[in-house]
């Protein structure tokens, strides 16, 4: 059954309100009834009935005085008001008129004029609203909420019509993706309203700087706007030009919570026909292309190519073989030994993850991990590295192996400071193993990263670790900021060269100055230091002269399998051996 039309009287006099009440009992009408003005505004703003019958003579507020209350609230300026008086004069009527009444009624009420006026003020009403709900359903199917821009339905509408032009007319078609960079971390920084108006900022910037060409901008997803416009020759400078527009409007400064910061965007861009016919295919290969920008360094433009593609492809494949590496277990751990300068001796070795995939063979964790990262699968595939490290060094030593350091590396996005020590203990325990047996080889940039909250700090948590008695290393130290006062303050054993100063160590006197400075520095803070990438005798040479502890490289080991390592540790145990090169 359809909804009853729900009609609000204003009216003080109890007969008045009796009348109209026996008069309308039939018509199946919901009756709301009011003595005074200031009700009758307050119930209008609350219900939006169909209808209200507004005497104009009343004690306090009259009749006039709420009509033009009413048309002034944008809530109920479209509320059909019919005003009913005793008065019949056109000086009444016209006053009526100007503070918005739709009609009028004159008591005594005629019934069947009554009935039929409601009746057809009621369904105008009704289908007024049913027209303007369909107008609005129209409107969020085909425009963006926030921006008012065209959302992804109409923008498809549009690009469909561009390309139906393009075939007969062999127009060219240009699409831009544009994607705000770093947004989430403005989002988590700002809050999302903060976040909100950014948008909004940005789809005014993107507008204006189209607004001389014949260009759609549309709001797709989040942070993503399209720009879309076809032209009879279209050529990559102006594309161009029109790109870098665009980032340069965008990265002009804006004012955000009372703070004054630069955005930057990455645009990736697709051209018909010769990045695809369809608008699909020309929408996939721009997101392709922005995803290239934004891996170049954000705060470019990228045309796409056939090779971008393809690699798009690639990372797809890889994306969904990662996800399952655990459970099929496809993941195995190499053992690099590292050596002692001074013995001779194995005094540890660095745990080194790989895949063995089950169609490119095994993979280094360049060719994988960064992919990991994104898609924050580096925590549980972290997490196996040190369980099985850990498990396999205690087992070696179970079986009376000789007992050496185990180094792992951590990565940024797979240390969180309370996550990762409670983890570390779990393993610890369960494995058994002593924790002056395990080392755990940190970036600068993870250690240099601080949280307000002290007691969650990085500090606290490797502070606490040293005192359990795991070993902390700093990874690649050279590359980073390499600040003594952050050294100082850390409790930190070990400093790792990285391989790129190691290797040009005899041709490049800049390089040899900064080994010899990292060692000198190194043992003026009571740090032991650890060189990797060591591959010929001058190198291995340099570094004794230096006084460096220990060292890993080709030159001495490549990584070895768990069965290798084995070996080695048994005939170690048979006879120690000095595994420097003669």
């Amino acid at each position: 059954m359809p909804e009853k039309s729900l009609i609000l009287i204003v009216d003080d006099e109890i007969i008045s309100r009796s009348t109209i009440e026996i008069l309308l009992a039939s018509e199946g009408y919901e009756l709301i009834f009011v003595d005074n003005g200031e009700t009758a505004l307050r119930k209008a703003i609350e219900l939006i009935p169909d209808l209200m019958l507004l005497d104009i003579m009343m004690p306090g507020m009259n009749g006039f005085e709420v009509c033009q209350q009413l048309r002034a609230n944008p809530r109920t300026t479209k509320l059909p008001v019919v005003m009913i008086t005793a008065l019949d004069d056109r000086e009444s009527r016209l006053r009526g008129l100007e503070v918005g009444a739709d009609d009028f009624m004159s008591k005594p009420f005629d019934r069947a004029e009554l009935r039929a006026r409601i009746r057809t003020i009621t369904r105008l009403n009704r289908y007024r609203r049913l027209v303007e709900t369909e107008e609005q359903l129209v409107y969020l199917a085909n425009y963006d909420t926030l921006t008012g821009l065209p959302n992804r339905n109409l923008l498809m509408e549009r690009l469909q019509q561009s390309l139906g032009r393009a075939r007969r007319t062999h127009q060219n078609v240009a699409v831009l993706v544009v994607d705000v960079d770093s947004f989430r971390i403005i989002n988590d920084s700002f809050g999302h309203d903060c976040a909100d108006n950014l948008l909004c900022e940005v789809a005014h910037r993107l507008t204006q700087t189209v607004s001389e060409i014949e260009a759609t901008v549309a709001r797709v997803n989040g942070d993503e706007f399209v720009i879309l416009f076809d032209t009879d020759n279209l050529l990559v400078k102006d594309v161009s030009g029109i790109a870098q527009r665009l980032l340069n409007n965008i990265s002009q400064p804006l004012i955000l919570n009372k703070h004054e910061i630069i955005v930057t965007a990455s645009v990736g861009i697709s051209v018909y026909p010769s990045d695809g016919e369809e608008a699909a295919a020309l929408l996939k290969n721009a997101n392709v292309a922005v995803s290239r920008a934004k891996a170049t360094g954000k705060n470019t433009y990228q045309f796409f190519t056939t090779k971008m593609n393809q690699a798009a492809f690639k990372r797809l494949i890889l994306e969904n073989q990662l996800r399952r590496v655990l459970e099929r277990k496809e993941l195995c751990l190499f053992y690099q030994p590292q050596i002692a300068l001074s013995t001779g001796q194995l005094v540890g070795m660095e745990a080194l993850l790989r895949w063995q995939h089950p169609e490119s063979g095994l993979l280094s964790p360049s060719q994988f991990v960064s992919v990991a990262e994104e898609m924050n699968l580096i925590i549980p595939i972290g997490e196996w590295v040190l369980r099985t490290a850990c498990y396999q060094t205690q087992a070696w030593q179970a079986a009376g192996l000789p007992p050496v350091c185990i180094s792992i590396n951590v990565s940024s996005r797979q240390f969180k400071p309370v996550y990762w020590l409670q983890t570390i203990k779990n393993v610890l325990q369960e494995s058994q193993l002593a924790p002056n047996y395990l080392e755990l080889e940190l970036t600068e940039s993870v250690l240099m990263e601080e949280h307000n909250d002290n007691n969650n700090s990085i500090v606290a948590v490797l502070t606490e670790l040293r005192a359990m008695g795991v070993r902390i290393a700093i990874d690649d130290f050279g590359t980073g900021y390499s600040s003594l006062s952050y050294l100082k303050r850390l409790p930190v054993n070990t400093l790792k060269i990285d391989r790129s100063f190691i290797q040009d160590i005899n041709s490049n006197r800049d390089d040899a100055a900064i080994i010899t400075a990292i060692i000198a520095l190194a043992h003026s803070l009571h740090l032991s230091v650890v060189a990797e990438g060591v591959e010929n005798k001058e190198q291995l040479t340099f570094l004794q002269s230096r006084q460096c502890e220990i060292v890993q490289g080709y030159l001495l080991s490549k990584p070895l399998s768990q069965e290798e390592m084995t070996k080695l540790l048994q005939r170690i145990d048979k006879q120690p051996l000095c595994l420097l090169p003669i």
